[in-house]
């Protein structure tokens, strides 16, 4: 009997031991954005941007600032987003992801798109950006706008990217506004409790 009690005192301290030790972690794994350089490119007689990229030490502190100066009414802007694997070397880039976006349509229904729409969510939260068609002109900005608070799908592969949006005026087929975000996307462990 004194056998079968000292079996069963140090499978229940084995068993609390393991509970307290693994079962009261807390952590989430999240996909994030971690960007090293920027390239804008605008055509200053219509709109202006200037921006600030604070890269420090911590991944999740990353942050962008963009000042805006429209110098016209827009009111017929497309928007064309493509995101790009690139391969170590930089040779090689796949296209993931291309959308066309019609800006005017999509501030009157911004459902119409979901990835664009989650993304001009967060945007719009950090700062005064136009949230109708025709809009400017005007200044706009948006201040800590955080890569690694941008949502991403956790199936995508860590590796480095390339995100590509460019504003085109579809009266003149020009140019506006070309932004690329170059980076790598790293996962992380979140909230560990123990």
């Amino acid at each position: 009997m004194g056998h079968f009690i000292t079996v069963a005192f140090f499978t229940a301290f084995c068993l609390t031991m393991f509970m307290n030790h693994f079962l009261l972690v807390d952590a989430f794994i999240k996909l994030i954005a971690v960007g090293n350089r920027l390239e804008l490119k605008n055509n200053v007689r219509n709109i202006n941007i200037s921006y600030t990229f604070r890269n420090p030490k911590r991944y999740q502190e990353q942050s962008i600032d963009f000042d805006v100066d429209v110098q016209r009414q827009m009111k017929d802007m497309k928007l064309s987003l493509a995101y790009y694997s690139v391969s170590r070397n930089g040779s090689t880039q796949n296209a993931l992801l291309k959308r066309y976006v019609d800006l005017c349509f999509f501030l009157r229904n911004p459902k119409s798109d979901r990835v664009v729409n989650r993304v001009y969510q967060l945007v719009k939260a950090n700062g005064n950006m136009p949230t109708k068609c025709p809009f400017g002109p005007g200044c706009f900005y948006m201040r800590d706008l955080k890569p690694s608070d941008i949502p991403i799908p956790m199936f995508l592969p860590e590796a480095e990217f390339m995100l590509e949006l460019i504003y085109r005026s579809e009266v003149r087929s020009e140019p506006l506004v070309e932004f690329r975000f170059y980076g790598k996307l790293v996962r992380i462990v979140e909230n560990v409790f123990q």
